[in-house]
């Protein structure tokens, strides 16, 4: 069960995103020059600390300790906003996963599109920021003091998510979504943060996600899972299928144990 609870929190850390003149075009190949990517990106999750450094030769290296040490090495290949991983060697798993950039200044985060990989995308999935992300809070607290514009709220937000400090999170979210009500991402953002010990609370922030983005396999995923944990199992795999038929498709193999008494057997294999 806590393997799922992990699964549950690192996808709910990385399904909302912002982006500035920063983000990349769309429909086109990034060059060396323009791949703002490129170097050392931190996350702090209940796990631990890992971290990615994507380098200009198209390898991307992975520490899962943030201990100065190479645990992994894939290819990635930027085309507009979309990123591709292709695991080197086969050293996590066969095939590729396809997922959205968004960056910012003070942070990047992959949104999935397509990728049968659990392992790869509790690994990918969540929001990055820089090793000086310190230094980053500092700016956002000194510019919040002067001028509370919820912008900033939602980028100090980020960064929290991305280090681990999900209850300053929160209460970040809770200011920027008193100015902006309409967006889905960031319900999910703070559905986030409410896990586990907020369980209606990351139910109804799904609901607020769904009526604005009906399709959006995330909200669904997140909320089928609160419910699940909240005992309404057969509503929980239900969430759970709408996610899959929405394109999470590693759902059908990840919580099979869970619904097989609520999936029918087409479904399942």
């Amino acid at each position: 069960m806590k393997t799922k609870l992990m699964f549950f929190i690192l996808l709910s850390t990385g399904v909302s995103f912002a982006c500035n003149s920063n983000k990349m075009h769309n429909n086109q190949t990034i060059t060396k020059s323009e791949n703002t990517l490129i170097g050392k990106w931190v996350r702090i999750g209940h796990t631990g600390p890992i971290s990615f450094e994507f380098k200009d030769n198209g390898l991307v290296e992975g520490d899962f300790g943030n201990d100065q040490s190479v645990d992994l090495i894939s290819r990635y290949e930027l085309l507009g906003d979309t990123i591709k991983f292709i695991d080197k060697e086969g050293h996590m798993c066969e095939g590729n996963g396809l997922y959205k950039v968004y960056q910012t200044e003070y942070y990047v985060s992959f949104d999935l599109i397509e990728d049968d990989c659990g392992g790869r995308i509790k690994t990918t999935m969540g929001f990055w920021t820089k090793p000086d992300f310190n230094d980053f809070i500092t700016i956002l607290d000194e510019q919040i003091e002067t001028s509370p514009a919820p912008d900033l709220y939602l980028s100090r937000a980020r960064i929290y998510l991305a280090t681990g400090m999900t209850n300053k999170a929160k209460v970040d979210f809770d200011n920027y979504l008193l100015t902006d009500t309409l967006d889905a991402r960031v319900y999910l953002n703070r559905a986030g943060t409410r896990f586990p010990n907020d369980l209606s609370g990351v139910v109804s922030d799904c609901n607020k996600a769904i009526s604005l983005e009906p399709d959006n396999k995330n909200a669904y995923f997140l909320r089928g899972l609160a419910l699940y944990e909240s005992g309404e199992k057969e509503q929980g795999c239900e969430d759970f299928s709408k996610a899959i038929e929405l394109g999470f498709s590693v759902l059908r193999i990840a919580e099979q144990e869970k619904c097989i008494d609520f999936w029918d057997k087409k479904m399942i294999e």
